[in-house]
């Protein structure tokens, strides 16, 4: 007989685990106790036993072969139907996208000569985090390539996210091994000698570029090059010249556009440079953010992502709420909702309701921003970390110098370089510009010049998961396991 302990939300639950011809479960209730056999449990008792989340301690025997994943495994129960359609990044059919047919006319019609075999626009598109910048690219640009094949004209569309390529070798590299890729796929181009791709490492940006043009220009007679959260790209006005004028300068005869998305309408703009400027002119949109009323037709329009009747009567409307708070954002509302789902399949529960939603909303928040800290070099999360914990709380500042004294010391603490002064100060600037912090310059009233303070754009504890999930060297200076811990 092995005697365990499980503590899981509902608090400590006991059991002992008999074993012989057939393994048998005592659990120990409040009142009474139970025997099951392993094979019979129903999923309410198996969720005493089986919690992912618990925390399992022995009393007595510590060995672990009364457990098997098989036990795990085709016993939780069923929440997804079709997961795909609560995931970021999933381009749905036109009939799931939601208060963006303006949108997608005026996307449309700029890239609409494609199909005839003619000069296209280029396009920058503006707009918060959410606001269906990248699914109305996509969408459109994919039916822009099939209309095209049916007319006679060769033409594809190739999307680059510049948060997970962020410097101009890289995003280079994506954009010509996106399309040999799909030339391999049709025409399988590898096998002929006349074709040699570069190699993934050691050769500069221009080479891709270069290569890029020779196949392209052998297939095809229009490209849509989609270049996601722009701003974020490392040298872009190298890489946005060279695109725009390669026609221009006799590289290619092939037609191109280029959308560029940017969630930093301002900024951007002023970084572009006068000839990039001139060679891309174009199209400009600005997409505005979606209203609560339109948010949960987005996700109703995703509600066969789970299987029927899990989901509660306002678990669709709750996600929404939430996420219409921040901004109207719909990344985050499908995010919530898939959040909410594997909640409930971690607790064993077989509805989704309002409290798994709401539970999931720290998670979502802290996930999606560690995506913008991991473009962040080492130094600057050192930075991050730092303003954080010298914060008390959403809308407290600190100054650049406050900030800098306890700097010094957490680098010491996770044996880093220390960067002087005005790096830091530096790094506090690219932290704003990623949208992560915000500052102020003040003056000091007493002769001493101007400080600058800096708050975050959310809350500590979230800022500080975030942070934590992209540097393991400062999960050792808060002693926890998991950056979910922290939001406990």
């Amino acid at each position: 007989m092995r005697h365990f302990s499980l503590k899981t939300g509902g608090g400590m639950r006991h059991f002992s685990l008999k074993t012989g011809g057939v393994d048998q479960i005592l659990i120990h209730g409040k009142t009474r106790a139970e025997t099951h056999t392993l094979d019979k449990l129903t999923p309410n008792q198996g969720q005493q036993i089986y919690h992912p989340r618990a925390q399992a301690r022995t009393m007595g025997d510590t060995g672990e072969s009364g457990f098997s994943v098989d036990q795990v495994i085709g016993n939780s129960p069923r929440i997804f139907q079709n997961k795909s359609l609560v995931s970021v990044g999933t381009v749905p059919d036109e009939g799931r996208i939601v208060g963006r047919q303006e949108e997608i006319t005026n996307v449309a019609l700029s890239l609409e000569d494609i199909i005839y075999n003619d000069v296209p626009d280029n396009i920058q598109i503006y707009g918060k985090t959410g606001t269906g910048k990248s699914l109305v690219s996509r969408h459109v640009s994919s039916k822009i390539a099939e209309r095209a094949e049916e007319n006679g004209v060769h033409a594809t569309n190739v999307y680059v996210d510049c948060n997970a390529n962020n410097t101009i070798t890289r995003a280079s590299r994506t954009l010509y091994f996106s399309v040999f890729d799909e030339l391999d796929e049709k025409y399988g181009i590898k096998a002929q000698p006349s074709i040699s791709p570069p190699p993934k490492r050691g050769v500069g940006w221009k080479t891709y570029t270069e290569e890029l043009w020779d196949i392209v220009d052998d297939y095809y007679d229009g490209l849509v090059i989609i270049l996601d959260e722009i701003d974020l790209l490392e040298d872009f006005n190298n890489l946005l010249h060279a695109l725009s004028r390669a026609r221009e300068n006799d590289e290619i005869e092939t037609y191109i556009s280029i959308v560029l998305i940017s969630n930093k309408t301002t900024q951007f703009r002023n970084n572009v440079n006068q000839r990039v400027k001139s060679s891309m002119g174009g199209s400009e949109f600005v997409f505005s953010a979606y209203n609560a009323d339109q948010l949960e037709d987005i996700l109703e329009n995703r509600r066969d992502a789970f299987e029927e009747g899990v989901l509660g009567d306002n678990t669709i409307g709750r996600a929404a709420e939430l996420a219409a708070d921040e901004h109207g954002d719909a990344r985050k509302a499908i995010e919530l909702l898939n959040k909410a789902g594997m909640m409930a399949r971690r607790n064993m529960d077989e509805t989704v309701t309002e409290d798994h939603v709401t539970e999931a909303r720290d998670l979502v928040e802290a996930d999606l921003l560690s995506k913008s800290i991991s473009t962040l070099p080492d130094q600057a999360k050192l930075v991050l970390y730092t303003l954080t914990k010298r914060l008390n709380g959403r809308g407290d500042t600190v100054s650049t110098s406050q900030v800098y004294d306890r700097y010094q010391t957490v680098a010491k603490d996770v044996e880093s370089n220390v960067l002087g002064y005005q790096r830091v100060s530096d790094l506090l600037d690219e932290l704003e510009f990623l949208g992560v912090t915000m500052s102020e310059r003040k003056g000091r009233g007493d002769r001493r010049g101007i400080k600058k303070d800096h708050e975050l754009n959310h809350r500590p504890a979230i800022v500080l998961a975030a942070t934590l999930a992209e540097d393991p060297r400062l999960q050792d200076l808060e002693s926890v396991s998991s950056p979910e811990d922290i939001l406990q």
